[in-house]
Parts: structure tokens; sequence; C-alpha cells
């Protein structure tokens, strides 16, 4: 799942509102026939041909557009990471600056390309990050070699500089500016690709929502594709898209103009080796087919095409890491908590003359929570409640039913009567967490990471039991201070939510992600998502 649908995931309602209807099946029927009768060899040749020629200019056009917007940004970093660097008394040679601002970008676009990263259709913002990072780092790699070659050592040192300091406003920038354009594209109907859906009913109206959550993205449902024999036993009012037949699926591409695809197959009305025999049959001819993950087949976020020989097939990667990969996890806490107590140092001395002020009690609090390997840990925040926190909590619960109800489903309290006046706001701006980063100093917790759980009747000690796979899974990782969860549905989602989120970090992470959450944190906080 892409973690761009998150929010959509956590606020959509639940599936199970929708009446299960009898066979609705006239209505699919009924739109696959319109569509034309079943194609000839010929014909489906030739609409074969007008579909991948359609897919071409869509590619064109997307990665031309995508391609330009790098470029503009990455000239735009490289001229203000020059004057930076001039400002710090890092003499300039003549003319230098513009060479490397024209230089650097013309080199990224063919490196991106390769990359993958035009147009990036459908891409999971994570996977694009990490292509990009790549990217860059290659294409500002040459910065240095072009201004010896033009300027000698002086050169060397001062594109060097250059270069670095570009790398590091990148980073974000160029993310943040394909996001941009995107976003204000999205609203043109030229910018989105018609996709269809082939899919169970409940499976194929989740994508449908999640890709109309997501515009920027560059995929527009039209259609969702049933295996014969299947029944839409939905509510027909829930689903916005017309319906067809599997077999119809190359008009129904041709008459939409889709040159996508998705499958996610479920074992349903047919044998799984015949519905694999009828999808690829009857999906041929549309030029980009997307084999999702499903129950049937669970497909990894970094799980890659790989051959053997002359046959083709899926690399899994495991989800353990080995101890190379955890000790650089490890090397990038220390680094970002290091640098991060350092930028925020003023912040928390404002926070602790604030809480000292402005209610009785000490300035930070700890409480007891599961680590790594079942180990309990002090995990520290400055104190945001009062003192006699859990009895106000039991009184407030008791006196509200509604309430109490919200409590048992999110474990939050969008109004919640233990928070004191200095604490909402330090809640609201996540001030109020900056101590764990001693946590991660120590070794408690991690950067990134499942959110730490409490072993406690009044919080997770029911769904402790409830899921021991998921905590024996929590158990072989350093919680986190952000994660997955905080990025997406925050207070907002469900707590099973918050389990689906966990184990989707354990199961995928990657050095790459963790820097993606940490990004993504920053926009969460300065945008207050989430946050009450």
């Amino acid at each position: 799942m892409n973690v761009e649908s998150a929010s959509a995931v956590c606020a959509e309602s639940d599936l199970s509102q929708f009446d299960s209807h009898s066979h609705v099946g006239k209505r699919w029927i009924g739109l696959a026939s319109a569509a034309g009768s079943r194609l000839s060899g010929g014909e489906r040749a030739n609409e074969a041909r007008r579909l991948s020629d359609l897919s071409f200019s869509q590619m064109l056009l997307f990665g031309t557009t995508l391609a330009t917007a790098d470029f503009v940004a990455m000239l735009a970093v490289v001229l203000f990471a020059s004057m930076g660097v001039s400002l710090v008394g890092v003499p300039a040679q003549d003319g230098l600056a513009i060479t490397l601002a024209w230089f650097i970008p013309v080199v990224l676009i063919p490196i991106a390309r390769l990359a993958g990263l035009y147009p990036a259709m459908g891409m999971s913002a994570i996977v694009e990050f990490r292509q990009l990072a790549r990217a860059l780092a290659l294409a500002l790699a040459a910065g240095p070699l072009v201004a010896f070659v033009a300027a000698s050592w002086g050169g060397l040192i001062y594109g060097t500089i250059v270069s670095a300091v570009a790398l590091l406003m990148a980073l974000p920038t160029l993310p943040a500016s394909r996001f941009f354009v995107r976003s204000v594209l999205s609203r043109f109907n030229w910018w989105t690709a018609p996709v269809l859906i082939c899919s169970d009913p409940k499976s194929a109206l989740r994508l449908c929502r999640q890709l109309q959550s997501m515009p920027e993205r560059g995929l527009k449902p039209v259609g969702i594709l049933l295996l014969p024999g299947e029944k839409w036993d939905w509510n027909v009012e829930s689903c916005e898209l017309p319906v067809y037949d599997l077999q119809d699926a190359s008009s129904c591409a041709v008459r939409h103009s889709a040159t996508w695809v998705l499958v996610q197959q479920e074992r349903g009305a047919l044998d799984i080796r015949e519905a694999d025999a009828l999808i690829a049959h009857s999906l041929w001819a549309i030029p980009n087919r997307i084999l999702l993950s499903s129950a049937s087949l669970e497909l990894g976020m970094w799980d890659e095409t790989h051959t053997v020989g002359p046959a083709g097939g899926l690399r899994f990667r495991g989800s353990c890491p080995n101890t190379f990969r955890r000790s650089l996890k490890r090397v990038f806490d220390v680094l970002f908590a290091t640098a991060a107590l350092t930028i925020s140092f003023p912040f928390c001395l404002f926070a602790a003359i604030a809480i000292k002020l402005s209610s009785p009690g000490p300035i930070f609090y700890g409480q007891k929570r599961v680590g790594r390997f079942g180990k309990e840990f002090t995990a520290w925040k400055f104190r945001t409640m009062r003192q006699n926190a859990d009895q106000v909590l039991n009184q407030y619960l008791e006196s509200d039913p509604a309430l109490k109800a919200e409590w048992e489903e999110t474990h939050k309290l969008k109004r919640d009567p233990r928070i004191t006046s200095i604490g909402g706001l330090l809640r609201k701006t996540s001030l109020d967490e900056l101590p764990q980063l001693w946590n991660i100093l120590v070794g408690d917790m991690s950067a990134v990471g499942p959110r730490p759980i409490v072993d406690s009747p009044t919080y997770d000690r029911d769904y402790m039991v409830a899921y021991p796979q998921e905590f024996a899974a929590y158990k072989s990782v350093r919680p986190g201070l952000t994660g997955m969860w905080q990025i997406t549905c925050r207070n907002s989602g469900r707590y099973e939510m918050r389990i689906y989120w966990d184990m989707y970090y354990i199961r995928n992470w990657s050095l790459w992600l963790d820097v993606y959450i940490v990004l993504r944190t920053v926009r969460t906080v300065l945008l207050r998502e989430g946050a009450y």
C-alpha cells in the first residue's frame, strides 16, 4: 500500500457498512456486453497497438513535465547553494557557479530517467525518494570533477562544498517540488492515466478509494474487472465505476483509453490456475499490468523482478536485516539524536521553564514502555498532564460513555481533561517528545520504529494478548520516536491501523524508509497533521 494513501485508509468508513446484496450480475453483464462483442485476433492486435501508442504518449507527457520541474528545481538549488557557500567565505571562481548550476541539472535528468523517475506513475513515494536520492548523489558527484576541469584545484574544493550543500538542500526540495507540480496538474484531466482494476469486489472498492485519494500519482480508476462467475455482492451505489467481465478487458480498455490495469488476485469462483490463465489471456493487450500484493501473494516494498537463466520471477527480500544493516541503523540513530538535541536545545529550555511556572510537579514524566526483546525501559517526555492524571481520566470516562468508547477505540481523547494549558501546546507541536532523544542516544529507542507500547490494562495489554504474532515482531526491534503511524494516521486512526503500520514498517524496513519517515515527520509536525 502506498504511503500517500494512508490518510484515506485511516479516514475511510468501515467497508462492512455496505449491506451485502444478492447477485446483481445484471449490472456488470449489461455493461460488459455494451462494450462490444469479443474481439478477433487481428482486432485484438490492432487495439493492443493503439493502447501501446497511447501509453507511450502518456509516459512522454508525464515524464517531460516532471523532468522540467526537476531541472528548474535543481537549477535553483545549485544557485542557492553557491550563494550560501560564497556568503560563508569560500572563494568563488569566475563563472563556476553558473557552470555548475547548468551542468548538474543536465546530468541529473538522464540519470533520473534510468532510475525510473520519469514518469514514475503510481510509484510509492518511499521508493521514489530512494531513487531520487541515488540520482541526486550521482549527478552531484560530477560537480567537483567539472569544477576541477574548469578551475583546477581551487575549483575542486569549491565544487565539492557546493555539491555537498546542494545535496542536503535537494533531498527535501526536489520531492516537495515534484509533489507540488503533481498536485497542481492533478486538477486537469490530461494528467491522469485511466486504469482498470481486476480484483474481488471488496479489494477493488478499497483500491478505487485509494487511487481517488491520491490523484497526483497519475492513475485514475475508470472500471472494475471481475472473473466470470464472480458476483458483485456489494451495494451497487457504493461503487461509482462500471463493472465488467474480465473477458471484455480489451474492449473496455479501448473504450476508456485505459493503458494500466491493477491485478489483485484472491481465490474466487475459479480454480487459481484457471484464473491465472484467464487473466493472462484477457489482459495481454493492456501495456502496463501491475500485480499487487494479496493474501495469496504477499509482496514487500523492496521485492523485485529477477531472472534465473531464461526464467523470470520475483526476488523476495528477507524482513530481518543483517548485522551490518542493524549497525547502520544505529549509527543513523546516534547522528540523528545528536543533531536533533543540538538544534532543539533552546526549545527544550523554553518548555522546561514554561512547565515549571504553569503547574506544580516535575518537568519530566517517565513511563514504562516495552522495548526490544520485551525489556521494559523508561520513556521520557515533558510533563503535559496534571499530577493526578489517572484519577481524573477514570472519573471522566465513567461519566461519559461516548468518551469511554473513543478511548477504547484509539486510546486517545480529543478533549483530554488531564492535559495542562502548556501541555496542550507542547502536544500539538510534538515538543513534548523531545526528551526521548535521550532514549535514542542510550539505545532504548530508535529514531524510527513502531510506536512504543505500554504494558497496562488501561493502554495496550489487551492488544498484546489479541495480536501475539504482531507483538512478537514488535519485540524484535527498538520502538521509535516517529514511524509510519505518526505520518499517516497519527491520532485520527483506529488502534488496528497502528498495528497494521507497525507491521508494515517491520516487514519493509530500510534506511531509505527511515530517512523518508524523518522528512515526512517534519512536514507532519509543521502542519500539525492529526495533532490534538
